[in-house]
């Protein structure tokens, strides 16, 4: 099955192997770098999350923008480029109770047009069930729901299976699909897919670099934005597409139409 078949039926996809030993181990220490260890225990219990992280270094900068990557998603979207949205760090430190809630990407990218984006996910530890491995509801990109729009109106992830019917929440109670991964595996989960993640109860930290890639047909719709403020932070070109100096594209068909 090919990457676009699997993702368009099942909202998600693994692929092995992506990305060399080597270039795992030179990240890990790159961002060992950005965020040592000693610095876990001034989040508490929550995840270590931080947008952005690529600008602290070379080694995380060349993942985010790595065209691979991007061909991957592109491919999987069945678009004809794919633009940068944003890159994430998610850290769950050794035996703490951070967990993820259930949700859906596209609950905080509501100022899109439409609901074509995807997220890719890079273990670079061993993401396992005792870690706390991303959890997906299979084929939920596909239910009849439509998100609530929290687009820059939270600083944390919400609880969105209470606004399904029973009937859509009561596949979350055999704690969804784990996708479990080794290091140098990669995940992509379409933004509508729900997801979510269990605490880590293993003795290492859990560490994970994902980037938000974006189907390069999507526009702004200003007015989902919160406030005058932020649109700011969203240029756009001429036809209302995000602004390729601010978003690069990082793939494009070069046989599309």
């Amino acid at each position: 099955m090919s990457s676009r078949a699997h993702l368009a039926e099942h909202g998600w996809l693994i692929v092995r192997g992506a990305i060399a030993p080597a270039r795992i181990a030179e990240l890990e220490r790159a961002l060992d770098a950005v965020v040592p260890e000693a610095s876990y225990p001034a989040w508490g219990d929550r995840v270590v999350e931080l947008a952005g992280i690529s600008r602290a270094s070379p080694a995380l900068a060349a993942l985010a923008a790595d065209a691979a990557l991007a061909e991957l998603a592109g491919r999987a979207l069945g678009a004809a480029r794919v633009q940068l949205l944003q890159d994430t760090v998610f850290i769950k430190p050794a035996a703490r109770p951070a967990a993820v809630a259930w949700h859906q990407d596209f609950t905080y990218l509501g100022y899109l047009d439409r609901a074509s984006a995807v997220t890719v996910r890079l273990a670079l530890t061993p993401c396992t069930i005792a870690s706390g491995c991303l959890r997906v509801l299979d084929g939920s990109h596909r239910w009849p729901h439509t998100p609530a729009n929290l687009a820059l109106r939270r600083d944390h992830v919400e609880d969105a299976l209470a606004a399904l019917p029973p009937e859509l929440r009561a596949h979350a109670d055999g704690g969804g699909t784990p996708l479990e991964l080794e290091p140098g595996d990669v995940t992509v989960h379409h933004c509508l897919t729900f997801h979510g993640s269990e605490p880590n109860t293993s003795d290492r930290p859990r560490k994970t670099l994902a980037v938000r890639l974006v189907d390069g047909a999507c526009r702004l719709v200003p007015e989902r934005l919160p406030s005058p403020e932020a649109r700011g932070y969203f240029p756009i070109d001429a036809d209302g597409h995000l602004d390729a100096a601010a978003f690069p594209v990082l793939w494009a068909d070069t046989v599309a139409p």
